[in-house]
């Protein structure tokens, strides 16, 4: 039988986890000077909506790869949850930053916003599967029938 775990303290400590997320920085140009924008990740439900706000086009196939416009969500992102320098930027101020800057600056931004809020959590699933490496399913197919199957299907074998 499996072991029994308490999903209430699973989700208490998952809220733990929401209440200080992650963050990190990358440096861009601006004006050419170098400025460092750190960007915080958001709660889940958060990036869900933000990501239905600013769909994937159908002709760029790198937002379907990312599942948001690349051109529309940083501009959009919450400004409370981005630093320029290390010091708080307000939504106009925010706007007119990633309206200037250049493609090159605006993927840094894509890449490091999608990192935090979905790349991470892609390497747990990663890192879960591996773990999972080698344990049986207990389905079925599992048991012997697929050789069979295999075997049936193919009578040369």
């Amino acid at each position: 039988m499996a072991e029994t775990m308490d999903l209430k303290a699973l989700i208490e400590a998952e809220k733990q986890r929401l209440e200080n997320p992650s963050k990190d920085s990358v440096p861009i140009l601006l004006g050419g000077e170098k400025i460092i924008v750190e960007v915080t990740k958001l709660h889940p439900t958060a990036w869900t909506e933000l990501t239905s706000r600013h769909a994937p086009r159908t002709n760029v196939a790198g937002d379907g790869r990312l599942g948001f416009n690349q051109a529309t969500l940083p501009g959009d992102y919450p400004a409370e949850r981005i630093k320029v320098n290390g010091e708080p930027v307000d939504r106009d101020t925010w706007v007119q930053i990633f309206a200037v800057l250049d493609v090159a600056h605006k993927h840094s931004l894509n890449t490091l916003m999608w990192g935090l809020n979905v790349y991470a959590a892609v390497l747990e699933l990663a890192s879960l599967g591996k773990a999972e490496a080698g344990r049986s399913s207990g389905s079925p197919a599992n048991r012997g029938s697929r050789r069979a199957a295999s075997k049936a299907a193919n009578p040369q074998k």
